[in-house]
């Protein structure tokens, strides 16, 4: 990270203004192009509209939304509209007569094009210490061409006579040169400064950029979460934990139980294992950089209540107290009332809206946005498929715990299920029989963001903790960083 450089673009910049300006401009015209053109054909659709105008509307939106924290977010729609211009000088120079010098030039252009694009990803993406070298690369050849007769000819001219195809591409290179000048390079990172996301980060998690060659391999051998499962049934004695309880809610804690507890002993394992805090998307391990929980709950204890998904974000060195707030928090809201929507209820009713059809391909999309990591943030926190970790209590109910299969869509890798207290008798060290109570869980787990024995040692962690829940008390000593 030390000599990883970053870029940030306020939104009060100048230069982010005219870009948005000047994106939306181009995004406008493309279609009037499109509209306009007599031609048809794959590369025209794909190349010369599709790519250019959601790599407009991209930086439009993005740039002043996440520019500050997510400039590296401006890498991609740049390489998409790298090959728009590509596309555009190859489609200019055909037809004509390809003597040596109409050759020489379009094979110039073309390595101008790409060189372009390569300094850009090259720069951005935190590999140069200087924007400097991208924005002498961009702007010389953009002025040399523009005083090149040829180039006037030939690329301006000979754009089939559709006067918006040239705005549409000169209001896009126009912008991409904006967002350079909008960039300003941070100050160097230092040890213990929050982290900063770079080129391949998503907004919810970190690249894990290290690791075995056979860690890397893995999701694209076993692509879905559910056929890289792995299941851990467990049973832990209560007696302690019901003591623990009880004083918790003495101390005012007064729906403090064994939720909490289960949730404390897995933060703190995430503090000693920060691996169990990973999670795979589109093919790539990531580390999240705070738990977020998710669970499901009824509005009342009755049979044909409904139901809603709470989420809430937590720290790995956060203690009982403060997840019994937190979580209290967010229960109280989504059963304050049968009448009254989360955020998740509203999103879910209006997606349930839209036909059949066209839902199945609307899912599609936000897979597809979700692959490439490109959901926004907002629908991030408020899908009940994306998080670290999904509990369920079985105990409300009055039965066992249940494997509960993960979710194919969205990231989370750890569901865990807890059932409902049971009693069984023992011989205890005197010899004596005793009456004891014992909880079973059951967890399912993503084997490819970490390796058997890491989860094992995490795991005997959790177990130790519920067996010994006052060691929770105790705020961990370190809260370890993912070693990649």
């Amino acid at each position: 990270m030390e000599k990883v450089t970053t870029y940030s673009a306020r939104r009060s910049n100048v230069f982010v203004g005219l870009a948005v300006l000047l994106m939306l401009v181009s995004a406008v015209t493309r279609i009037i192009w499109l509209c306009q053109t007599a031609e048809s054909g794959f590369f025209l659709v794909v190349c010369g509209a599709v790519l250019p105008l959601l790599a407009c509307l991209f930086i439009a939106v993005r740039l002043p939304l996440r520019g500050e924290k997510y400039f590296y977010l401006t890498v991609r729609p740049v390489m998409m509209l790298t090959l728009l211009f590509i596309y555009r000088i190859v489609m200019a120079f055909r037809g004509i007569e390809m003597t040596s010098p109409y050759v020489l030039v379009m094979i110039s252009y073309l390595l101008i094009c790409i060189g372009q694009g390569f300094l850009f990803y090259y720069t951005f993406s935190g590999r140069s210490g200087s924007k400097w070298p991208v924005l002498v690369g961009y702007l010389v050849p953009m002025v040399i061409m523009c005083f090149d007769k040829l180039f006037r000819t030939v690329v301006f001219a000979n754009l089939h006579g559709v006067w918006a195809g040239t705005v549409s591409d000169l209001a896009a290179a126009l912008g991409v040169l904006c967002v350079i000048l909008s960039a300003k390079k941070l100050p160097p990172w230092k040890p213990g400064d929050p982290y900063r996301f770079r080129y391949g980060d998503r907004m919810d998690g970190r690249l894990v950029r290290g690791g075995e060659p056979l860690d890397k391999v893995s999701p694209y051998i076993m692509t879905h979460r559910n056929g890289a499962s792995n299941f851990i049934a467990d049973t832990v004695e209560v007696s302690a934990m019901e003591k623990y309880i009880h004083k918790k809610r003495r101390e005012g804690l007064k729906h403090f139980g064994i939720t909490h507890v289960i949730i404390a002993a897995y933060l703190r394992a995430c503090a000693a294992y920060p691996g169990i805090m990973r999670f795979l998307s589109g093919q790539k391990a990531y580390q999240r950089m705070y738990v977020t929980m998710k669970m499901a709950v009824k509005k009342d204890l009755k049979l044909n209540s409904p139901e809603t998904i709470i989420s809430v974000d937590l720290l790995p060195s956060d203690g009982p107290e403060e997840i019994y707030r937190k979580f209290d928090e967010q229960l109280k809201a989504s059963q304050e009332s049968a009448e009254l929507d989360s955020s998740f209820d509203k999103l879910a009713g209006i997606i349930n809206m839209i036909p059949g059809l066209f839902l199945k391909f609307m899912i599609w999309f936000l897979k597809t946005l979700d692959y490439l990591g490109l959901l926004p943030p907002e629908l991030l926190a408020l899908s009940p498929f994306h998080g670290s970790m999904f509990i369920t209590s079985m105990g409300s109910l009055g039965i066992p715990p249940i494997y509960h299969h993960l979710y194919d869509f969205g990231n989370i890798p750890v569901f865990i299920a807890f059932g409902a207290k049971r009693t069984e008798y023992g011989v205890n060290a005197e010899g004596t029989v005793e009456r004891r109570k014992y909880i079973d869980y059951k967890c399912v787990t993503d084997e490819r963001i970490v390796d058997g024995h890491y989860y094992a040692t995490a795991f005997k962690l959790i177990r130790s903790l519920l067996q010994h829940p006052d060691q929770l008390d105790i705020p961990p000593e370190e809260v370890k960083e993912d070693i990649y």
